[in-house]
């Protein structure tokens, strides 16, 4: 591995996220440690409520003012950030590097709120200023952030995530007073996951009258309120908080089908875990999700309850072949996105870290060239 490049790792997402970023953050600790002589969590202590680090970037913003501390000065060192918005409150050069997931914030503001709208306005305006480089977790994301910020970055590099192996096997706990069939979700109860739709649909596609329930399962969030409120008023479906490991793998080992048409989504892995467990998903057309499962899925338009109704009923009744044919090119797509894969390509963007001669390079024109996920440097 190379060892001469070293990062100030900002990992304060830490305080407030324990998903995708959050995990990954930690196996990069752990898998290569050598980069990172120093891990930052906000400007105090990493227990401290992340609450208070979102309150100083409402006050705080993108001031020159009280940026957060450097740590030990180490010559040549640069950083890595896990999120635009903590660039805010901490300097940022060209020779440091922002991992990217999508540009929701900014691109979806009715999702998000205005405030948030407002910080990450001056994140990824800070961004384009800095000419730093950028990673992203999906060739949708990239292309989003390109048509809104351009390309003038020291590198623009996709390295999508690794399917966690934690969903493959391990005990299985049923959950009480759940029986099969039913159609899973698995996600937190964010506007972005578009769960009323869902439920609507689901109503709509009259499968509760066939005996097939919905299961949805997930982080309390914004939400979380009116998700919960919807269930409880709709025949056939069963709201779960958040659940464990085990009871996660026997929901997937007894499901009929996995259901996630987001309206949004930076990386789009749960069709793929979900490929794993024998799940065929209904999943949203473009984007990410279609990206990640190289459109081995019942495919609908997110923002309509008739097309997500129609998507429901089809994954119910698809013949046996129809069934094996797209499952097994699901899977296919999940065996190439390894651990192994995706440390090894961190390591070579770390330790490359100059102005790639290619930084479109692994955008490859064959979807199955592109699920290979070479990285572009040479």
């Amino acid at each position: 591995m190379t060892t001469g490049q070293q990062y100030l790792f900002d990992f304060s997402l830490g305080l407030i996220n324990r998903t995708g970023a959050y995990h990954i953050g930690k196996d990069l600790l752990v898998e290569l440690p050598h980069y990172f002589p120093e891990v930052r969590y906000w400007r105090l202590i990493r227990r401290i409520a992340g609450r208070l680090m979102l309150r100083e970037f409402s006050l705080l913003c993108d001031s020159p003012h009280l940026l957060w501390p450097e740590g030990r000065q180490i010559p040549g060192r640069r950083r890595l950030f896990f999120d635009p918005l903590y660039v805010l409150r901490s300097r940022l050069d060209e020779e440091d590097i922002v991992l990217c997931h999508d540009i929701g914030p900014v691109s979806h503001p009715e999702l998000y709120g205005e405030e948030r709208f407002r910080i990450y306005t001056a994140a990824y305006e800070k961004l384009r200023r800095s000419r730093c480089g950028m990673l992203f977790a999906s060739d949708a994301s990239q292309a989003a952030f390109r048509d809104r910020y351009g390309d003038d970055f020291r590198f623009l590099q996709t390295i999508v995530h690794y399917v966690r192996a934690g969903v493959m096997g391990g005990e299985t706990a049923p959950v009480p007073g759940l029986k099969p069939p039913f159609l899973l979700t698995v996600g937190a109860l964010e506007p972005r996951k578009n769960h009323r739709r869902i439920m609507e649909a689901y109503q709509r596609s009259g499968l509760w009258e066939r005996g097939i329930g919905y299961v949805y399962c997930g982080a309390r969030a914004e939400a979380a309120k009116e998700a919960r409120a919807q269930a409880a008023r709709t025949p056939g479906v069963t709201a779960l908080g958040y659940v464990s490991e085990a009871q996660l793998r026997w929901l997937y080992e007894n499901s009929c089908g996995f259901v996630l048409p987001s309206l949004l989504e930076g990386v789009g892995l749960p069709v793929i875990e979900a490929a794993q467990r024998g799940l065929l998903s209904v999943t949203s057309a473009g984007g990410a999700q279609e990206e990640a499962i190289g459109g081995a899925a019942v495919l609908v338009d997110p923002t309509s309850t008739a097309s997500i109704a129609d998507g429901l009923v089809h994954l119910v009744e698809m013949s046996g072949a129809e069934r094996r044919e797209m499952l097994e090119r699901a899977q296919r797509r999940a065996k190439v996105l390894t651990y192994e894969r995706y440390i090894g390509a961190w390591d070579k963007v770390l330790g490359r870290n100059d102005k790639f001669p290619d930084t479109d390079g692994w955008a490859a024109s064959d979807p199955e060239e592109k699920a290979l996920l070479q990285p572009a440097l040479p």
